[in-house]
């Protein structure tokens, strides 16, 4: 009696003991799955990498635009006979730039070069008064490259004066800058442009500018 049990309880260990159909199909269910959706997460997560680096260079343009403009904000950009003072523009236009490119060969902090092919400094000053806009130089904005145009003009500077507000001087500093892709990856150009053009820019009240009204 005590053998035909041991028997029965050793089957019945065995049977129980071996893998069940089930388990293999989920484990190869969950393989072909991610097969499937390791490409798609790749290419979003490289894609978000790469957005990473374009937001960074785009607030190193920022912040060069904003230096160059704050400091230029305290001088004249006319001559003692109101002419346009061309080194003004040239100043504000230099300062930009170098706080982009590197200054000295051991410079190890991330730097943008401007490329003088396709990439520009812009510098424009307004007179505004009443709905009049006035820009400065006559002859038009500055161009450190002359390669890009300015996204603003006195016409759409105009039509979007508010009604009785007071004359003030205008500095405006832009930089245009061609963007090629850090991580430079195939998968990515159908979605992302190589070069992307970044744009920034920054306005800032400039007294010597401001018409008399």
């Amino acid at each position: 009696m005590r053998e035909i049990l041991q028997k029965v309880f050793s089957l019945s260990t065995k049977s129980d003991s071996r893998p069940k159909k089930g388990k293999h199909k989920s484990t190869g269910q969950s393989l072909v799955e991610l097969a499937l959706a390791l490409p798609v997460i790749l290419i979003l997560f490289s894609g978000m990498v790469e957005f990473g680096f374009m937001l960074n260079y785009y607030l190193t343009l920022l912040d060069a635009t904003r230096e160059a403009a704050r400091f230029y904000s305290n001088l004249d950009p006319f001559n003692a006979d109101l002419s346009d003072n061309m080194d003004f523009y040239a100043g504000a236009a230099a300062m930009t730039k170098d706080q982009l490119e590197p200054r000295t060969v051991n410079d190890t902090s991330r730097k943008i070069v401007l490329d003088s092919a396709v990439d520009d400094v812009i510098v424009t000053v307004y007179s505004v008064s009443g709905s009049s806009v006035v820009s400065h130089p006559t002859s038009g904005p500055y161009h450190m490259f002359n390669n890009q145009t300015s996204v603003f003009t006195p016409a759409k500077l105009q039509s979007q004066l508010v009604s009785g507000a007071p004359c003030a001087g205008i500095l405006l500093v832009e930089v245009d800058y061609n963007y090629h892709q850090v991580l430079a990856l195939p998968w990515l150009t159908p979605f992302v442009p190589d070069p992307v053009l970044l744009r920034a820019y920054t306005i800032m009240p400039l007294s010597a500018a401001e018409p008399v009204c």
